[in-house]
């Protein structure tokens, strides 16, 4: 079987599918690897923007690495180590991750979706700094709308920042 792999989201989609094709277990940590070992040898530019845009889907953990705020999406009161994770939670974090990271890379391809990224997450760093958070989780931490590729947009859902929050 031959198998071509036109770009990342495809190969992140053959391994979603055929996880044991790629990679020797199918568990979080796994891969968790097997994304930062893309990432390393794409020069560390593949998940540019990553962290970020989970932070503003978040509203926290700007001082988190992206893995741990896909946990924390998953269940923000899980485990606070992978290992520690039930298989259910853990088949359910790389169910999320999946699914984030397809998102991101299709808003990052967009016209300007790594300016939009970019631009939210400042946004809210400026927002929380206006309200005097401190904390990276505090409840009261200011939120704004995350950008969303154009394939995931409701009708009716907000598209841009939204200074209100």
């Amino acid at each position: 079987m031959t198998l071509t792999i036109t770009n990342y989201r495809d190969l992140f989609a053959n391994v979603r599918k055929r996880p044991r094709m790629w990679l020797i277990r199918e568990d979080f940590a796994s891969v968790v690897a097997f994304i930062e070992g893309c990432n390393q040898a794409n020069a560390r530019t593949l998940l540019t923007g990553f962290q970020p845009w989970l932070v503003t889907q978040a509203g926290c953990l700007d001082n988190h690495v992206w893995w741990s705020i896909v946990a924390h999406l998953t269940e923000p009161t899980g485990p606070k180590k992978f290992r520690d994770m039930d298989p259910d939670l853990d088949a359910r974090t790389v169910e999320t991750l999946f699914d984030l990271l397809d998102e991101f890379l299709e808003l990052r391809d967009e016209h300007d979706g790594l300016n939009r990224i970019f631009a939210a997450h400042e946004q809210w760093r400026r927002l929380r700094e206006q309200n005097g958070c401190s904390a990276t989780d505090a409840p009261t931490c200011p939120t704004v709308a995350w950008p969303r590729a154009a394939s995931r947009i409701k009708p009716h859902s907000p598209t841009t920042l939204d200074n209100n929050h």
